[in-house]
């Protein structure tokens, strides 16, 4: 199967097996210089097939990942001619993108050119000096973040954790203290920032815990409770994500002015909390109603989920087949089909796979809904990509009726041929499309399988 997994089912098992199969995914791989190779041609092509509709927004998004992905296949020069053709005010984003490709890449020198007085990409080579040891290359470049901003001290404690890491905690101890000054600076400043430094005061003070120095990290915390009046609800849950619950072994002093900063900071509501409570609880009640309205999962189902079981046997593959005509009402059988097709697809069972889109067809046909049917035909060609079979899995897609339906499951399949060694079959269903946004993104997302970067672009119309 390919890694992407589909958003388009309702069943919990569903949900839980595409979980699993990201949780035991293999690391992205680098690409070979022939995958580079080809990756570039199709972003070239690309960008050539958007360029005179540059001023549209779907072009403008298709350019955002074009950047990136040239990053990543190595020509950083490329990456750059195309940020210049987005609108400015949306050009930091993408020139962190391209930053954190360059980093995947392992090309510090390509990234420390691009990053250009962006904080928030330096923040990022400096994690990624840090975390290879380079600790005076990760401080030469913590240098170039404007001072006043909260990455520049973000950037001191993330080599301060390295060097904790290194052994060395002496030098930790007082890059931490240099940050707390730091830090407590931006909070006492009449500047008005939107960053939060309460959050890396917190962050500051979990790490001079870590290194034993309780008394450090009481002092931290003591600077950082100025900034709490001023601190926004956003601001106030990044810093509490520093403040759990771990009082084993904690001195009492520390465990003390913790819990004081925490009700400062989360004070306790009373009626209010409960009010809240009564609010979420009825929010689930609701949620519920509507899951059960949807449900459209076999008992026999669940219980694979509770068991864990992996794959099926060809018993219950059958079970799971024939339960599906008995599913009520209609949309939900042709849900439910969609479902089983996933389930049999992760057990390896493509013929019963696309059975059950067959039955879920059937469905479409009778209540006469082209979305449905689009949605069908997008799982029937997945169910043919998986078992190799590329034309057919192309034909399944030639028969979807809605424009952006066809376009999202012909990306899909794309990405997954690519994946598997068949880009150029992959181009040939690229230049073949009238549409220059079709062809464009079908182009993007065969370089996003060569380049072994995750696919950005869904998705199906519901």
């Amino acid at each position: 199967m390919c890694r992407r997994h589909r958003v388009v089912l309702i069943s919990l098992l569903v949900a839980m097996m595409n979980a699993s199969a990201q949780d035991s995914a293999p690391p992205a791989r680098s690409s070979s210089p022939k995958e580079k190779a080809q990756a570039l041609a199709a972003l070239t092509e690309a960008r050539g097939a958007v360029f005179p509709l540059r001023r549209k927004d779907e072009a403008r998004q298709l350019l955002a990942r074009i950047a990136p992905l040239l990053a990543a296949a190595g020509d950083a020069a490329g990456a750059q001619d195309v940020l210049t053709l987005l609108p400015a005010n949306g050009r930091d984003a993408i020139q962190l993108e391209i930053v954190s490709a360059q980093l995947r890449s392992g090309d510090i020198a390509a990234a420390l050119e691009t990053a250009t007085d962006n904080a928030a990409a330096y923040l990022l080579i400096v994690q990624a000096q840090a975390k290879s040891y380079d600790l005076d290359g990760a401080m030469r470049t913590a240098a170039l973040i404007a001072a006043g901003r909260v990455e520049s001290v973000q950037a001191l404690v993330e080599v301060a954790k390295e060097q904790k890491h290194a052994g060395k905690r002496s030098e930790a101890s007082q890059l931490l203290r240099r940050a707390a000054a730091a830090a407590a600076s931006l909070i006492n400043s009449n500047e008005v920032t939107p960053d939060c430094a309460l959050g890396v005061l917190a962050q500051i003070a979990k790490e001079q815990e870590s290194i034993g120095e309780s008394a450090e990290a009481v002092k931290t915390l003591r600077l950082a409770e100025a900034g709490i009046p001023e601190a926004d609800q956003a601001c106030r849950f990044e810093t509490t994500r520093y403040l759990q619950d771990e009082d084993e072994g904690r001195p009492r002093v520390l465990q003390n002015e913790i819990a004081e900063f925490r009700e400062r900071l989360v004070p306790s509501t009373g009626s209010a909390g409960n009010e809240e409570q009564n609010e979420e609880d009825s929010s689930s009640d609701e949620g519920s109603a509507a899951d059960s309205r949807l449900e459209t999962t076999p008992i026999h189902w669940r219980q694979l989920v509770q068991n864990q079981q992996p794959t099926l046997t060809g018993e219950q593959a059958r079970a799971a087949i024939d339960s599906l005509r008995s599913v009520k009402p209609l949309y939900q059988r042709a849900q439910a089909a969609m479902g089983t097709s996933q389930l049999m697809l992760a057990s390896g069972k493509t013929g019963e796979a696309e059975e059950a889109i067959h039955i879920g067809l059937e469905v479409a046909d009778t209540v006469q809904d082209e979305n449905l049917r689009g949605m069908l035909l997008a799982s029937k060609a997945h169910a043919r990509a998986a078992a190799k079979d590329w034309e057919g899995a192309h034909a399944a897609v030639e028969e979807i009726a809605n424009g952006p339906q066809r376009t999202a499951a012909l990306v899909d399949i794309a990405f997954c041929a690519a994946e598997k060694g068949h880009a150029q079959l992959a181009l040939s269903w690229a230049t073949a499309e009238a549409s220059p946004f079709s062809e464009a993104n079908v182009l993007v997302s065969i370089a996003e399988a060569l380049l072994h970067q995750p696919q950005q672009q869904t998705f199906f119309i519901r």
